[in-house]
């Protein structure tokens, strides 16, 4: 919601439209307004598992590779998802109530909430289309199933994959002035 609500500012006071006279593409503007983002929420999932590692003991499993390969999939689909939310907002208040509504949504299907072999074969079928689901697969098979770094790859290319769709249709439907 931060980064999208940051965006609809700049959409707003005309900075981006100030930006259209660099020689960048306009994937590259957003990829630019994107990054400082996508480093936030690294160091956000960093910081999580540094206090449940150290203050809780919380075991990270024996991967730290696979650990930062589904962090940054993870990272790049959420900062994804952050563009996407921020292209079909047109208010703060859209895009807050939209946010919510989209990650709780994503959230309870993709077992934040119950888990996933708990739900009805139906659910557990749905759960497969929010990353929420694939992200938590992919840690759950590190820190509590001891698996490696070639036993999370497809969780993380699919996460890359949302991440890929979430920006492209973002781009498509991205408006540097408000509408």
């Amino acid at each position: 919601q931060v980064l999208a609500t940051s965006i609809l500012q700049e959409k707003q006071e005309g900075t981006f439209r100030r930006l259209l006279v660099a020689p960048l593409s306009q994937s590259a503007l957003l990829l630019g307004k994107l990054l400082p983002y996508y480093i936030i929420n690294l160091v956000q999932v960093a910081s999580m598992f540094a206090i449940g590692h150290f203050v809780f003991g919380m075991s990270l499993g024996s991967a730290p590779a696979a650990m930062l390969v589904i962090t940054l999939a993870t990272a790049a689909a959420a900062t994804g998802l952050g563009l996407l939310v921020a292209s079909l907002g047109k208010t703060a208040s859209q895009i807050g109530g939209f946010s919510t509504l989209l990650t709780l949504t994503l959230a309870a299907i993709g077992g934040m909430m119950v888990p996933v072999f708990t739900m009805p074969e139906i659910m557990q079928t749905i759960s497969k289309i929010s990353p929420h689901n694939w992200a938590l697969t992919a840690y759950q098979d590190v820190i509590v199933r001891g698996l490696g770094l070639s036993d999370i790859l497809l969780e993380s290319a699919v996460l890359g994959g949302f991440a890929l769709v979430f920006f492209l249709f973002a781009v498509w439907r991205f408006r540097f002035e408000e509408n």
